[in-house]
């Protein structure tokens, strides 16, 4: 998988100990965002809770919000790294990989520090791409992921029905940890993206490759 900070680093780290010290940052950043929330994250108060200097937290960031923007490309990519591991079994039938989607899902949300918060970043200052939504960005990841194993070929709106299905995911997981009966917002979430995205499949005709 490619780095997922690169882009909006001042610099990558050329020895593992600058990538030690990177991993601290983020790591330390998630930490301030459960404790203080989103708004508290700045390079000063990272560098202080790191035992680091400001001009070492500058030397790979101009602000805290490329801080943010870093954190949420990593839990994005350690999501996709999970889904890549899950879709190797090649017995794995795909609404059996939607369901373990959202299992990994809230597992993140569980366990994955900063996550409940950020998740995979929304709003100007996690935005991955100028010329995207962040949610256009997963969708698109997740269809690269899957179309692979599953010879799933392009369809008109393809991309469209995926944050569909996302949004669908977010929004009953996210709800699943506003309160009680948790287990019956993720079992909900697993039904309605798989029976949408089945739907989908069945009734928009798609091009087989030459």
């Amino acid at each position: 998988m490619a780095d997922p900070v690169v882009d909006v680093l001042r610099r990558q780290p050329a020895q593992d100990r600058s990538a030690q010290r990177l991993e601290l940052i983020l790591d330390t950043t998630a930490a301030i965002i459960d404790e203080l929330g989103l708004n508290a994250v700045s390079p000063s108060l990272v560098a202080r809770r790191a035992g680091m200097s400001g001009p070492a937290i500058y030397r790979y960031f101009s602000d805290g919000d490329s801080i943010i923007r870093a954190l949420a490309r990593r839990n994005l990519e350690r999501f996709l790294d999970q889904t890549q591991r899950m879709l190797s079994n090649a017995q794995l039938s795909w609404e059996d990989a939607i369901a373990g989607s959202v299992e990994m899902y809230s597992r993140m949300y569980r366990e994955e520090p900063g996550f409940l918060s950020l998740r995979f970043g929304s709003g100007p200052t996690a935005r991955f791409s100028e010329d995207e939504t962040n949610l256009a960005v997963v969708a698109r990841s997740t269809i690269g992921h899957f179309q692979p194993r599953y010879e799933t070929w392009d369809r008109p709106g393809m991309l469209s029905a995926v944050e569909v299905m996302l949004q669908i995911i977010e929004a009953l997981v996210g709800r699943a940890y506003e309160g009680d009966n948790s287990e019956f917002f993720i079992a909900e979430a697993k039904r309605l993206s798989i029976n949408y995205l089945g739907e989908f499949l069945l009734t928009v005709p798609g091009t087989p490759p030459e």
